[in-house]
């Protein structure tokens, strides 16, 4: 009986859980034009990553052609993203970046293939305040879109962040938290050594040389 129970209470539980994502992700509207070439989603906590390649070569008004879209730079390929925070989400979200962007995939100067466009006359989402291609020791070349002044809420999603580039798709990271740039000096680096440990080290050093005369 008891593990009838059990099984039973096991089950409610995975089906609430189910009936629970299902409803999540149903309350996110796609906004991004259809593409032939490649589309999908991925979440990071309360936020989930819409995402699309276009081929402007095989079907060139799939994403320009479609409400009057525009993409910044001039390579073959499009790649958009859009942010959708939920209304779970606690902190706004002020920070996206794409990382393992391959050397050379895009065309110099590289800023000029980043940026944003207005994703919905209706219900236009958030305007990142800057967008620009960086690199990280953990992510390699990435590109990045800050919303310092107007973070993601709950319930908001963002512009479509749209990259340009020759190259095809392949699976890259992303990251919601800000890198900070530079080498800063921090506590921990090796130092000269006081008169004092300088005093220690040589009597150390005096009677280790006497130990070994003695075992000699």
């Amino acid at each position: 009986m008891k593990r009838a129970m059990r099984r039973i209470r096991f089950f409610s539980l995975l089906v609430a859980a189910t009936l629970f994502v299902q409803n999540a992700a149903a309350t996110i509207t796609t906004i991004l034009p259809d593409s032939s070439h490649h589309q999908g989603r991925a979440y990071y906590g309360t936020r989930c990553i819409e995402f699309a390649v276009y081929d402007t070569v095989t079907n060139p008004d799939e994403f320009i052609g479609a409400d009057g879209f525009t993409a910044p730079g001039t390579g073959r390929y499009i790649y958009a993203y859009q942010i959708f925070t939920n209304d779970a989400s606690t902190f706004p979200a002020e920070y996206f970046a794409i990382g393992g962007i391959g050397e050379n995939a895009l065309a110099e100067p590289v800023n000029d293939n980043i940026g944003w466009e207005s994703d919905s006359p209706g219900d236009p989402g958030v305007e990142p305040d800057r967008a620009y291609i960086t690199s990280s020791s953990m992510l390699g070349t990435m590109g990045a879109w800050e919303f310092d002044d107007s973070p993601l809420v709950a319930g908001e999603h963002s512009y479509f962040l749209v990259l340009r580039s020759n190259m095809d798709w392949t699976w890259g990271t992303y990251t919601f938290n800000k890198t900070l740039a530079g080498e800063p000096p921090i506590p921990g680096s090796p130092s000269i050594p006081e008169p004092g440990t300088l005093a220690l080290l040589g009597i150390g050093s005096l009677l280790t040389l006497l130990r070994r005369k003695r075992y000699v």
